[in-house]
């Protein structure tokens, strides 16, 4: 199983659109997907809630806990609920729990995507152990060089404390990209230039589609209206390449 956390401690970068749009790409190629809502909103939980299953994204914090995916559909999500906020608070040792309880888990599903909180707590940092791939989506238009590396450190600090410097950290990730404003397309050029190496090939444009699409809770590309359906493609070939990356064999961020 591979596990993709969409990571980034801002808020409001997309990190929820991307993650349920990314799982939903990926039950439509008969990937049997896993989604578990870290982020106590819960927003990806509201817009998954029919593929909700009987484990709670909280109790996978818990040892020995077994994630059971449901049989009439190929996506099952570990839903957030407002005890996620006392995991912070926790033992350190539970860091380490939500590693273990996947890797119990991981001959049921292909794929496991997780949507963590805007913060760097005890939560977001169990993630990040788990994780097999990170992808940060980033919002151009409050970018700074000095927000990315301090993110790159996070990500690198968690994989040298935890030995997992098998994780690939797959880039930042554009999103919710104007590409009328001429402010972001400069910060674009700016990241390109400061921070090439670590920037994924590709970007989320902004579209009125998504607000929609999260709001009928279906992906994007199912929605009838011509911007909804360039969203779709232009996401999907996103998408696409993020799964292809994923299939790469992991070499460390």
């Amino acid at each position: 199983m591979k596990t993709i956390v969409i990571n980034n401690q801002k808020g409001g970068v997309g990190k929820t659109t991307l993650a349920v749009h990314l799982a939903w790409f990926m039950a439509e190629a008969d990937l049997r997907v896993l989604v578990i809502d870290v982020d106590a909103q819960s927003n990806a939980s509201d817009t998954l809630r029919h593929y909700a299953g009987s484990t709670l994204a909280a109790d996978l914090f818990k040892p020995g806990i077994r994630v059971v995916p449901r049989e009439d559909k190929s996506l099952t999500l570990a839903p957030a609920d407002s005890s996620l906020t006392d995991l912070d608070r926790s033992s350190a040792a539970a860091i380490t729990t939500l590693q273990e309880n996947l890797a119990i888990a991981s001959d049921q599903f292909d794929a496991c995507v997780i949507d963590t909180p805007p913060s760097l707590g005890l939560r977001s940092v169990g993630c990040l152990v788990a994780a097999s791939h990170v992808l940060a989506p980033i919002y151009l238009e409050d970018y700074s060089i000095k927000g990315v590396k301090g993110l790159m450190q996070t990500v690198i600090g968690v994989q040298r404390r935890y030995g997992r410097q098998d994780t690939k950290f797959l880039g930042l990730l554009p999103s919710n990209f104007n590409t009328k404003s001429p402010r972001q397309r400069s910060h674009l050029e700016q990241l390109l230039r400061e921070a090439g190496k670590y920037v994924f090939p590709g970007q989320i444009v902004a579209r009125d589609g998504y607000a929609e699409a999260v709001a009928e809770r279906l992906p994007v590309w199912k929605l009838k209206r011509r911007s909804a359906q360039e969203a779709g493609r232009e996401i999907r070939e996103v998408l696409a390449k993020i799964v292809a990356q994923m299939d790469e064999p992991a070499h460390g961020a």
